[in-house]
């Protein structure tokens, strides 16, 4: 078993505005919390990976496969593999938790553990 902590788990910055703890990398999948200040942007991408998230502070609004969706605390998400999508936060600092399957090997690589 491995384990951390929040305040202790690897941190990166993968957007301007925002931070990753790096909470789980297991064999399948990682798992994130994300803090996001007001205005931060995640551009449009697409990756390999499935993608579940839920927002428990804040708002933003998630657009993915040509819907927008109105984030708010308790709002849950699915974003299919290869999927083009963007987050843009709202007025206030946001927390979301994610995870992806397969691992994110470019999380690893940024959060410095390999």
């Amino acid at each position: 078993m491995k384990s951390t902590s929040i305040g202790k788990a690897p941190q990166f910055n993968p957007v301007e505005g925002a931070t990753m703890d790096l909470l789980g990398d297991g064999e399948r999948m990682t798992l994130v919390r994300i803090t996001a200040q007001p205005g931060a942007v995640f551009p449009d991408h697409s990756h390999e990976h499935e993608q579940i998230g839920t927002c428990v502070a804040g708002e933003g609004v998630l657009s993915s496969g040509g819907k927008d969706l109105d984030v708010k605390p308790g709002q849950s998400w699915v974003v299919p593999p290869n999927e083009i999508h963007k987050f843009v936060t709202g007025d206030e600092t946001t927390i979301i938790y994610e995870s992806w399957s397969p691992p994110r090997e470019d999380y690893r690589k940024l959060a410095k553990i390999i």
